[in-house]
């Protein structure tokens, strides 16, 4: 099948899935007559520039030559179709881009072959990123020299795998999580440079330039380097360490109540906080940077197994509390060597005693910092009796109006921490192994945000998060296919490139005084929105589990700030889409400080 037909098949694809979606969640007709789809930035998960000044054809045929009309175009229709073959079902669609001809004299024979073309890969979600290309078996004689000639000899080797097969294969070595996403691009530069002599630094594209706004600095890289530890671990590293802590706590034998569950609630747990996340040690503290000595907290929450023994009033139960943190940090500093434990009381307030604020900030040995918190579901229960009264207690002394006004306020702050945010990370760590691209969306939007000075200050990382799952999610239905074999959605960005493209475009269209609704946790019907009286944050964005949309936006952004980013958004759309041919450094998306 040509190219072209098989990204027309993909479109039909993808519109007959935008006509399936329930139309509670969005507009099919706008989706699909409304907005412009052109755009390359949008529309294709990589996109690659060749310089065809230096290509040659190792295997010409005159009469091939003969049929594409000229020498150009024949080199052309030889790259679609060795890159098509090369890449096979790692992608769905690798059609040529090329502006359109323009008029030439009568007395030129044939149109003008451009220099320079863009190609671009829609990718298969489930294949793009394989390690391995396999080849045909020993057995298969006929077949071996045929894939050696295809891929080179120099590339390919005889591999068993564990079903005991040996067969002929390409592997591609890659060492870092960023370095796998290339993949489809390294193919397409091996293929070009074996079959057409095209040299590596004639193939460009902008995915190295995204990988750098999310890397750490190279003053931060050397310091590691030089005390003989890597950052390129990531995510798992810090996952590992999460692992290790809860076993450590669990172990805890002289603990009054065995621990039940520690659940984490932190951006950097579940792979999408805007950096790696490094442990800051003794010995790299004293060598970083000042600016960079900060070990930023990662929030864990700890639930006992149930118990009558808990007090049943509020202060006391916080105070309970924070006799189980000493309780931890002493058994935990004990059993294990250079672990430090301390427990903090944030700005305790004389007149709101059940204010929970007490934490309990352990420093491993490596350096990793977290912030544990205690749930005790009886809490919300007493915070209710001293909002709402107590019918059935009729003498029982009543709240004053400031401590009433302080139990909503900290009935707020509990079901934040303690139901929403656990339920949330859940959630969208569910997104970041369901879709390949979904981790680096949400951490080049975050990084966007933040170089705007947004992020945090006025626009929550959930929020961020929320967003971005929109564009992934669509109606959710596709959240509720088994998650070993999920539905093969054809409209969702494979790449953080095309997904952060996708959501600064939505955000620059985004009339967000209407809200949005994130069917997050699966195709469920979202309530009716419920009215929000005094929250200064002009966004809602609603889930099944928060009808109001504010359970974190309340805070903000406010209207002009929300307008402010509408602005933002639209200009960085505009440098994303600019010229299709050509490509550009996207960090001037990214304003420094220096340009305040």
């Amino acid at each position: 099948m040509s190219l072209t037909l098989l990204q027309l098949r993909h479109d039909a694809q993808s519109t007959l899935e935008i006509l399936n979606r329930d139309i509670s969640h969005d507009d099919p007709f706008s989706a699909l007559f409304l907005e412009d789809r052109r755009h390359v930035s949008e529309r294709f998960d990589v996109v690659i520039g060749v310089d065809l000044s230096s290509s040659r054809v190792k295997k010409k045929s005159e009469i091939h030559e003969l049929d594409a009309g000229s020498s150009g175009e024949f080199v052309l229709s030889k790259i679609a179709s060795i890159l098509r073959q090369g890449l096979g079902n790692r992608t769905r669609a690798v059609p040529l881009l090329r502006r359109s001809s323009t008029a030439r004299e009568l007395s030129q024979a044939h149109p003008f072959t451009p220099s320079i073309i863009q190609i671009g890969f829609i990718l298969d979600p489930t294949n793009a990123f394989l390690l391995v290309d396999r080849g045909p078996s020993v057995e298969e004689a006929d077949k071996n020299p045929e894939f050696r000639e295809f891929w080179g000899n120099d590339k390919t080797e005889l591999r068993r795998f564990k079903d005991g097969r040996i067969l002929e294969s390409v592997v591609w070595d890659v060492k870092t999580v960023d370095e796998k996403a290339h993949i489809p691009i390294l193919i397409a530069k091996h293929l070009l440079w074996h079959h057409f002599g095209i040299e590596e630094a004639s193939v460009f594209t902008w995915q190295p330039s995204f990988d750098a706004l999310i890397r750490l600095p190279k003053a931060i890289n050397n310091v590691y380097s030089r005390l003989g530890s890597s950052v390129s671990k990531g995510f798992r590293e810090v996952t590992s360490v999460f692992d290790s802590l809860l076993k450590q706590i669990k172990q805890l034998e002289d603990l009054p109540l065995s621990v039940a569950t520690i659940s984490p609630a932190h951006s950097a747990l579940r792979h999408t906080s805007a950096f790696t996340p490094v442990a800051i040690s003794g010995s790299a503290s004293s060598a970083l940077p000042p600016w960079a000595r900060y070990t930023p907290a990662m929030d864990i929450i700890i639930e006992f197994e149930k118990s009558p023994r808990w007090p049943d009033d509020l202060s006391a139960i916080l105070k309970m509390k924070l006799a189980f943190f000493e309780h931890i940090a002493r058994s935990l500093m004990k059993a294990v060597d250079g672990l430090t434990a301390r427990v903090v009381v944030d700005n305790p307030s004389p007149s709101a005693s059940f204010q929970d604020r007490g934490r309990l900030e352990i420093l491993t040995t490596e350096g990793w910092a977290f912030s544990a918190s205690i749930w005790h579901q009886r809490e919300a229960t007493l915070l209710d009796r001293m909002v709402e009264g107590e019918p059935n207690r009729p003498f029982a002394p009543k709240p004053s109006p400031r401590e009433k006004q302080a139990a909503m306020k900290a009935k707020e702050t509990y079901t934040r921490q303690f139901i929403a945010a656990p339920s949330h990370h859940r959630a969208v760590s569910n997104l970041c192994y369901r879709y390949p691209g979904f981790s680096g969306t949400v951490r080049l939007v975050k990084r966007w945000l933040a170089s705007h000075w947004l992020l945090d200050v006025h626009v929550s990382q959930e929020a961020v998060e929320l967003i971005c799952a929109k564009k992934f999610v669509g109606d959710g239905s596709g959240l509720s296919d088994d998650f070993d074999k999920p539905r093969n959605q054809v409209d969702v960005p494979v790449t953080k490139e095309r997904g952060f493209a996708a959501v600064v475009h939505f955000l620059a269209s985004w009339e967000w005084q209407g809200g949005l609704d994130v069917p997050l946790y699966g195709k469920t019907e979202i309530p009716t929105p419920q009215v929000s009286v005094g929250s200064p944050g002009a966004w809602a964005i609603r889930t099944s589990e928060d009808p109001s949309g504010k359970m974190w936006t309340s805070s903000g952004p406010d209207a002009v700030v929300a307008r402010r980013i509408t602005t933002f958004a639209q200009a960085a759309w505009n440098k994303l889409r600019g010229d299709p041919y050509g490509f550009k450094d996207v960090s001037v998306c990214f304003f420094s400080g220096e340009q305040y």
